[in-house]
């Protein structure tokens, strides 16, 4: 029996996912010929656009570049030209790894071969700085509290001191698939709430963290993980809405390290994302 509570689905897709998929399907069954060149390159140009990929995207644009390589031209060859270098590309060699001098000295692709020959080029590599608070659509804020709720000096720590992380998201649209992961600097330990061996709990915390436990509690979160290196939850987060989530770490070993920011974004509209606003780093003492 149909009701109106069982007409929403929610669906992952996009045009990018689409697009690829239609691609994929007519090289496989070899149809459309004459358009499959003008689609892959429409493609390629939305994929340039985009900076970040969902995982269906992810798949679809494998699924299509499959579908490519099986059909593509297995006798091709061309030279690319980098200064005073000659490098020889075919189908067998058709990847290269460019250094920075490489691409300083020019680069010049040349080919005798009297068929269509594609090329790409991409660029990548590490920020000097570390990227800037902020997001779409969803934000994210990150406070480092003592057992009793006050801010704690991250210049002060001591070994085996107590931190309680509060983590607070929030969305101006609903996001029912949010992805939060919170890496831990090195200098602090997880305290696995999930163990009942844990020498810690978030229960024996003061009465002034109490509102935040019981927010988290009645919040929506689909898994939590209590890793080495950070605390991960799946969670929905409704638009207006803020989500207080709550974990502990301990303060283990002495040393002055970066802290890096907390970071949410949709699983399935990675554009949806936010970083939080970081201390540069915090310091350990010896106890």
């Amino acid at each position: 029996m149909y009701s109106a509570a069982m007409s929403y689905m929610a669906d992952y897709g996009s045009e990018l996912r689409d697009q690829a998929q239609i691609l994929a399907l007519l090289q496989e069954y070899d149809l459309a010929a004459s358009a499959q060149t003008a689609r892959m390159f429409a493609l390629a140009d939305t994929l340039n656009s985009r900076r970040w990929l969902s995982t269906q995207e992810r798949n679809a644009l494998f699924m299509a570049a499959r579908a490519q390589l099986r059909t593509a031209d297995s006798s091709w060859q061309a030279l690319l030209e980098s200064g005073e270098q000659n490098i020889p590309l075919s189908a067998q060699h058709g990847q290269l790894l460019l250094d920075e001098q490489q691409l300083r000295a020019g680069l010049n692709l040349t080919t005798s071969s009297s068929k269509d020959l594609y090329q790409r080029l991409q660029l990548s590599g590490y920020p000097s700085q570390a990227p800037a608070a902020g997001g779409h659509v969803l934000s994210i804020e990150r406070q480092y509290l003592d057992t009793k709720g006050q801010l704690l000096n991250m210049q002060e720590l001591r070994s085996g001191d107590l931190v309680v992380v509060h983590l607070a998201v929030r969305a101006t649209e609903t996001v029912p698939d949010a992805l939060l992961v919170d890496l831990l600097p090195a200098g602090l330990e997880l305290e696995n709430q999930n163990l009942a061996q844990s020498s810690a709990s978030l229960t024996e915390a003061s009465s002034a963290l109490r509102e935040w436990q019981e927010a988290m509690q009645n919040a929506d979160i689909v898994h939590q993980e209590y890793r080495d290196d950070r605390y991960v939850a799946a969670l929905a987060v409704p638009a207006h809405e803020v989500r207080h989530l709550l974990y502990l770490a301990r303060a283990v070993t002495p040393g002055r390290y970066v802290v890096p920011p907390a970071q949410v974004e949709s699983m399935y509209r990675p554009e949806w994302q936010a970083r939080s606003a970081s201390v540069e780093t915090l310091q350990v003492h010896a106890r």
